[in-house]
């Protein structure tokens, strides 16, 4: 979560710097555009997704889950991680075979510079594995008892 709270940080300066550059003195940041698109952008929504699945923040609809019995809810919840840590795992190794691939060739992209992205291919990867241990982790607190949702105050989302 740090790492891409940082991220934040360095493209707003990123950002700002181009625009204070260009307009004052004519001599944008070459590359600014394609760095925050493959750097910055992708550690933002990749990086923290580990912890926003173990802390339960991602997006659920409970209409009918609330109304389940605890057994039930149990069992439900056991599902969801086991799945969610199946398809986070056929995308780890899917990007992960993407991310290989633009290691091999040397991938670039061609703007107002060229700017190598292979680097940022391995974010989508490291991205989706630390979201299914996060979601196997759930798994295993609620097999020992322990809580794994956090209750939604439903009035305020209205």
């Amino acid at each position: 979560m740090l790492v891409g709270g940082l991220g934040i940080i360095v493209m707003m300066g990123n950002i700002t710097l181009d625009v204070v550059l260009k307009v004052f003195w004519n001599a944008p940041i070459q590359g600014t555009v394609e760095i925050s698109s493959y750097y910055y952008m992708v550690a933002i929504v990749m990086l923290p997704m580990a912890l926003v699945e173990y802390d339960d923040e991602q997006i659920s609809v409970d209409l009918l889950f609330n109304h389940f019995p605890d057994w039930l809810k149990q069992i439900s919840l056991l599902i969801t991680f086991f799945a969610t840590a199946a398809i986070l795992s056929v995308m780890t190794w899917r990007t992960g075979l993407d991310a290989a691939r633009a290691f091999k060739v040397g991938e670039v992209v061609m703007g107002s510079r060229e700017i190598i992205v292979w680097p940022a291919r391995c974010m989508l990867p490291l991205g989706f594995g630390l979201a299914a241990v996060a979601a196997l982790l759930r798994a295993v607190l609620l097999v020992q008892g322990k809580p794994v949702t956090k209750l939604h105050d439903t009035e305020s989302a209205a």
